[in-house]
């Protein structure tokens, strides 16, 4: 049995317009760039979700990173992009280093 389900959805013309181009600019057919352009705004939402938690202390950096789908250190970098200042110690931060080597 396929892992593979159709599901149906009305979408507006500027969004059709969106997937049409993708899918010219990237030489694919509409369905693989419908599909890349949800996982790609998937990610950028429990991005934004996750950055949002860890900024307001209810989540740990590493455990956004791991909602998110990527690593310690590119959390940090999103989470410096967004102006998000760490409450770790420079002692901390250096342990966790330590750790992670």
């Amino acid at each position: 049995m396929s892992d593979v389900e159709f599901l149906g959805a009305r979408l507006e013309k500027a969004i059709i317009k969106m997937v049409e181009k993708t899918a010219e600019e990237e030489h694919v057919d509409k369905t693989k760039a419908l599909k890349e352009l949800i996982l790609l705004g998937r990610k950028q939402f429990l991005l934004n979700k996750y950055l949002e938690s860890y900024r307001k202390g209810i989540c740990s950096l590493d455990k956004a990173a791991e909602e998110v789908g990527i690593t310690v250190a590119e959390m940090m970098h999103e989470a410096v992009k967004a102006g998000i200042q760490s409450t770790q110690t420079r002692e901390e931060y250096r342990n966790g280093l330590k750790l992670l080597s």
